[in-house]
Parts: structure tokens; C-alpha cells; sequence
């Protein structure tokens, strides 16, 4: 039996060394999530509320292409966030081949990687996604469910010195409310005089609120 455990550990170590996707990163990350400008704004993540304004949650890498955030704030319109793409994290991937010359354990190593998603990693050419470190990235809403209070106790208008602002690569720069945002297709931006226009995200430059 104690033979047993000395010839197993060296293969369990080589097939953890082999991991290297999984051992640096991990098949999770941690996403810290902003409410851009709305300190009171409820956020939901898989159902749940996991805070006000701003959150943390932990993402299976795997699922990197299939997060769905919603805002919530009392009198004022349910907003959705959804983030369809991943790409693969290349470093990681090349950190475990490299390593395939030197032990006939890397194959397995590699194919742990690939089941749990450690391989995987969020789009950060998404709107709102920016990454920190190859283990934080953080998601910047801009929730736009809600028009701004003009003063305590008073009446809800929209106020004037604050507008979404979408710059398009072709020059153009729309003002107005954007009423609709997926970050992975379009954004939808209502301006002053209530005409309604769609972009696809291939379009945009930046969108800012100004």
C-alpha cells in the first residue's frame, strides 16, 4: 500500500504541473461588476441579487459566453446585460504544450484544461468588459432604466446635462438615451426629438455618457 502511494504521487503532481490552464487562472474568475453613475441600483446574476451599484461573483470560465446581468431600480425600467462571446486564453494553452516534451503526462493535463474551461476567458471587445489580470475583469453597465431626479422631493426629468453619447467609427456622434443595449449586437438610442436609431456594435467607437 505504501508503494502504492509513493508511485502516485509523482503522477498525480505531473498531472497537476501538466494543467497549466487550470492551475494558473483557475476554471473561474472573479468579475467585478459597476452600475456606471447609480450607487442604488439592484444587480441580479443567475436570479439572484448580489448587491447595489457595484458586486463581485465568480464566473466559470466556460460560461464566459453566456452571462446575463439584469439592473433593477424601484420605479424605473428592468435592464438586461447579456455577453455571448469567449475567446481562448492563448497563453495558457501554449504554457501546457510546451510542457508536452517533457512528460507523457501533458495530453491528459491538456484535456483536464479543456473539460473544466480553464482555456476560456471573457471578450474584452464587448462593451463594459475590461480586464485587470488574467483573474479579474470587471463589467461596467450602463444602466439607463431610470431618468435623473431633478431635486429632492421633486418631479422625475431627464436631465440636461447628462446624455448618452455614441460615437460611431464612421465620425458620426449620436446624443439622446440609449434605451436598448446588448453588448455583443446593438444599441438602441433614443435622442431629443424622440426618433429612435440602432447600431450594431461593429459600428460603435465608444459610448460615453457626457
Amino acid at each position: 500500500m505504501t508503494r502504492l502511494l509513493r508511485f502516485s504521487y509523482p503522477i498525480f503532481f505531473a498531472l497537476l504541473t501538466a494543467s497549466c490552464a487550470t492551475i494558473v487562472g483557475g476554471s473561474r474568475y472573479n468579475a467585478a461588476i459597476l452600475v456606471n453613475g447609480r450607487p442604488s441600483s439592484s444587480i441580479y446574476y443567475n436570479g439572484l441579487m448580489v448587491g447595489h451599484g457595484s458586486a463581485s461573483v465568480k464566473i466559470k470560465r466556460r460560461d464566459a459566453h453566456k452571462v446575463t446581468m439584469v439592473v433593477k431600480e424601484d420605479g424605473c425600467a428592468d435592464q438586461t446585460f447579456a455577453y455571448h462571446s469567449r475567446i481562448l486564453r492563448g497563453w495558457a494553452i501554449v504554457g501546457t504544450i510546451v510542457t508536452f516534451t517533457t512528460s507523457e503526462y501533458i495530453p491528459i493535463g491538456l484535456a483536464i484544461d479543456l473539460i473544466d474551461g480553464a482555456v476560456w476567458k471573457p471578450d474584452v471587445a464587448e462593451i463594459g468588459i475590461t480586464k485587470h489580470n488574467y483573474k479579474n475583469y470587471q463589467y461596467t453597465l450602463n444602466y439607463t432604466g431610470c431618468s435623473t431626479q431633478s431635486g429632492s422631493g421633486g418631479p422625475t426629468t431627464v436631465d440636461d446635462r447628462l446624455v448618452d453619447v455614441v460615437y460611431l467609427k464612421n465620425g458620426s456622434i449620436i446624443r439622446g438615451t440609449i434605451i436598448e443595449q446588448d453588448p455583443a449586437t446593438q444599441v438602441k438610442i433614443q435622442t431629443r426629438d424622440g426618433s429612435v436609431f440602432v447600431y450594431k456594435v461593429s459600428e460603435i467607437e465608444k459610448i460615453t455618457r457626457e
